[in-house]
């Protein structure tokens, strides 16, 4: 599998969070190959491997859905009003491009107001409550392709950079479905797997985590790993984060809402197997799907290993190539080993 040109497909698909088809078709394509494939009236994708009839389950997820835009408003001058649908960034918004979900060849400028003639507070980020797109169309050609409602999404295109390095808009969190599309191809080559595991593609976790809680409950698991993104050094940041850094491995979670016993097993395997691994120490809540997770029914044990990237929430964010790798690896290895479930 080029799992280079995995991520390329997934992040040039749309999938803003609530209409995430685009990006779950892309993934049944693939992990038809290796899994009984199955969706739900969420939005969320499931690939069952493994001992179906085991009766211990780890469920792997992955939030699929990207942060995007929704049509609010269309002026008589036919500008369009958006508001934000998940964590955008509006201080990287003015002079974006974007792109209609529903049709790629629709694409829009936000509009920027020139700093000739602004009120000399142009450092200021234009909030999301007076932001308007330009369609270069008339109020009645707009009114003909663009509805209230509709979806729109960054248009940026994938970047292949030095040392190993890509840059693409949604690597949060296409890279963690890539990562695991390659875990559950890596897992099909193996034939001794004691439990059930369940892939899951969650959906609308940039909005209210949606796909993860109900995905969850109907899994209902006994272990679980949830794959996302986490924060790598760039100039300015300081603390823990600061120490984080591409291509050095996987981040291993450590939180009060994680099962340590899961950490602790991960930081094995992977110094094991010598695969690289950095830990991500947080006091609380993870901000990923593991907090839904771990509280669904009864309570499942559950932990996070995230993808160090940078630039988060913008049209290029930066990740390693070879933490995807070694983070499928990571999760393979503790799967054939038996999960948690063994000590």
């Amino acid at each position: 599998m080029d799992i280079k040109n995995l991520i390329f497909e997934l992040c040039s698909s749309g999938g803003v969070s609530g209409s995430e088809e685009p990006a779950i078709e892309i993934a049944n394509k693939y992990l038809n190959n290796f899994a009984e494939v199955s969706t739900d009236r969420n939005g969320n994708l499931y690939a069952v491997l493994g001992n179906k009839d085991a009766d211990k389950t780890i469920l792997l997820d992955a939030h699929i859905d990207r942060i995007g835009f929704m049509v609010t408003d269309i002026n008589s001058n036919g500008f369009v009003k958006v508001d934000k649908c998940g964590g955008i960034d509006v201080r990287v918004l003015q002079d974006s491009e974007l792109v209609l979900q529903k049709n790629n060849n629709i694409t829009g400028i936000v509009c920027c107001l020139p700093p000739h003639l602004s009120d000399g507070k142009e450092d200021k980020a234009t909030p999301i409550s007076k932001t308007w797109v330009d369609f270069g169309m008339p109020y009645d050609e707009v009114k003909k392709h663009i509805k209230i409602g509709d979806v729109l999404t960054y248009h940026s295109v994938p970047k292949e950079l030095l040392n190993g390095r890509i840059a693409a808009p949604a690597l949060d969190n296409r890279c963690s479905v890539a990562a695991l599309i390659r875990c559950a191809e890596i897992l099909s080559d193996y034939d001794n797997l004691k439990y059930k595991v369940v892939v899951l593609f969650s959906s609308q976790e940039e909005t209210f985590g949606t796909g993860a809680k109900t995905g969850a409950y109907k899994t209902d698991a006994d272990e679980a790993i949830s794959v996302d993104v986490s924060f790598a050094s760039q100039p300015d940041i300081s603390g823990q984060y600061s120490k984080i850094e591409l291509a050095k491995g996987p981040m291993i979670c450590i939180s009060p809402i994680l099962n340590r016993e899961m950490s602790d097993k991960l930081i094995s395997i992977a110094s094991d197997n010598k695969i690289p691994y950095q830990t991500e120490p947080i006091s609380g809540l993870t901000g990923t799907n593991a907090d839904h997770i771990s509280v669904t029914k009864g309570g499942v044990k559950t932990s996070v290993v995230s993808i160090p990237q940078r630039y988060m929430h913008t049209t290029n964010e930066v990740i390693d190539i070879e933490d995807v790798e070694n983070i499928s690896k990571l999760i393979a290895e503790y799967i054939k080993c038996g999960g948690a479930f063994d000590d």
